[in-house]
């Protein structure tokens, strides 16, 4: 199947819309036609640029035809006039009858040919309008490809500033055991002879009931103080830091 716009093939998957007429089918991307009228299931009477062509080209003929017929008509008439009214006066009133009905076809004619004008002025007008919003698509489809090009950058240098910063924060971490929760692990650091405020701590989830912590300090330099005070403290374990039960505190 291939699209009556574009004639690219029409897959199974994506937007699409039948023309109402040949039943031809096209790109949605190829109409005027926004996704959301499809999404909201309104009745929509689209017709292929063919179709709508060949219905003003039919018109025309037709209208040129009735022109036609009734220029032959008035020619008869005319020619058979003065014999009619020679015969009898009733046969002259059935002629005028005639005349008055064959008058209002004539002005249904005109209204028709009116009527043609006005949609080959609407015709024109859409084509102008369509064009418009085909060079605004085109505009803004350009500009979202820019922004989505942006957007990719932006997310590059936030992930490369993502990574820098996880650097920086590991050469700043330690890992403390055998402690409960963050009061145990800023009295085991004033065991250790260290007061940093701007400590954080985050706990490793694990399956051990008492799960490990690891301790980021505000400077590398606190870190180096805190890992030689330990060397030298030897053996740590709850109760000699005053933690409450016997348990041994690994750093």
């Amino acid at each position: 199947m291939h699209c009556v716009v574009c004639d690219k093939t029409i897959g199974k998957s994506g937007y699409k819309i039948q023309c109402r007429k040949c039943d031809g089918w096209a790109h949605l991307n190829c109409t005027n036609i926004a996704k959301d009228d499809i999404h909201d299931k309104k009745k929509i009477d689209w017709h292929c640029k063919q179709c709508r062509d060949s219905s003003t080209s039919a018109l025309e003929e037709e209208l040129e035809e009735e022109a036609s017929l009734r220029e032959k008509l008035d020619r008869c008439i005319k020619r058979r006039q003065s014999q009619i009214y020679e015969h009898s006066p009733s046969t002259q009133d059935m002629f005028e009858k005639l005349l008055k009905k064959i008058e209002g076809l004539e002005e249904a004619m005109s209204f028709n040919s009116e009527m043609v004008e006005v949609m080959r002025s609407s015709l024109d007008e859409l084509r102008k309008e369509n064009k418009s919003i085909k060079t605004k698509y085109e505009k803004l489809k350009i500009e979202v490809q820019e922004l989505r090009q942006e957007v990719t950058v932006l997310k590059e240098k936030n992930a490369a500033t993502d990574i820098e910063a996880d650097l920086n924060s590991r050469k700043r971490n330690i890992i403390i055991s055998g402690v409960i929760d963050k009061n145990e692990i800023v009295k085991v650091l004033e065991n250790l002879g260290i007061n940093d405020a701007g400590i954080k701590v985050k706990q490793i989830p694990t399956n051990k009931p008492i799960k490990p912590f690891v301790v980021t300090f505000s400077s590398e330099e606190t870190k180096r103080n805190a890992l030689q005070n330990r060397k030298s403290r030897g053996n740590l374990n709850s109760a000699n830091m005053n933690l409450g039960e016997q348990r041994e505190t690994y750093i």
